[in-house]
């Protein structure tokens, strides 16, 4: 890759959720809008429908109750306070079909959510445009062995300072074709930047919401690699800071 004619991608933090209620419609529509992919939090219900929601619960009347235990059924019956209507996944892939390059980013709750996402979108034949993102190795084993075409992004554990080969176990990465390391931005975020490429991998980065981090994000490069994608809660202004930088 020559950094000078490639661009980071940009994707929609649970959508554009700066302006818009997270892991909605809405706000999936609006970081489309803005130019942005989506990156979606998914999980399962207690009758197997996978749907876009963060948390692995919710708080009624100041009791937290797990999402697993309720039906489809029994969400959509909850009046939330944000006012948020929960999306199936099959519905958001539904709702873009008119964008069919449309990049998405998937994080999952457990191997369930994850074997019922890829089944997902096989049916709706945007499989090679999805990604799925994980701090545990060894779920991304499990899903790599049930289907060997699958995008899979090894999210890093904030715990890992310093990125060398043995600390994120490389051969493992390798064996399982994972070629993306997914970053939170963090002060040293330029040091990660060149570990991650120093092993032959590409760089992923999250978090990134405030100009400042914005601007140093883009400004990244080292032996002609650039940062691939970035995750921002404003894609507009990500994005808008990206052309300006690219002019």
């Amino acid at each position: 890759m020559n950094a000078k004619f490639m661009k980071p991608y940009v994707f929609g933090h649970r959508g554009a959720s700066g302006y818009e209620i997270e892991n909605t419609i809405y706000s999936f529509k609006r970081a489309v809008s803005m130019g942005a992919g989506v990156e979606v939090d998914v999980q399962l219900t207690k009758d197997n429908h996978l749907i876009c929601f963060h948390d692995p619960h919710i708080k009624i009347k100041e009791r937290y109750k797990l999402i697993k235990n309720f039906t489809l059924a029994d969400l959509k019956a909850i009046s939330f306070e944000d006012t948020r209507k929960i999306p199936l996944v099959k519905d958001v892939f539904d709702v873009f079909k008119e964008h069919p390059s449309l990049r998405y980013s998937f994080d999952i709750i457990d191997k369930s959510s994850g074997s019922e996402l890829i089944h997902i979108a096989e049916v709706a034949s945007v499989l090679k445009y999805l990604e799925i993102t994980d701090r545990r190795l060894i779920l991304l084993s499990r899903l790599r062995r049930e289907n060997k075409q699958i995008n899979l992004v090894y999210t890093l554990p904030e715990t890992i300072r310093n990125i060398t080969a043995r600390a994120i176990d490389l051969e493992k990465l390798q064996k399982l074709n994972i070629k993306v390391l997914n970053v939170r931005c963090r002060k040293n975020i330029k040091k990660l930047f060149k570990e991650i490429i120093d092993l032959g991998l590409r760089c992923y980065i999250w978090g990134v919401n405030t100009k400042t981090n914005m601007k140093k994000v883009i400004n990244l490069i080292y032996q002609d690699e650039i940062v691939d994608a970035i995750y921002t809660d404003y894609p507009d202004k990500l994005l808008n800071m990206i052309r300006e930088h690219y002019k």
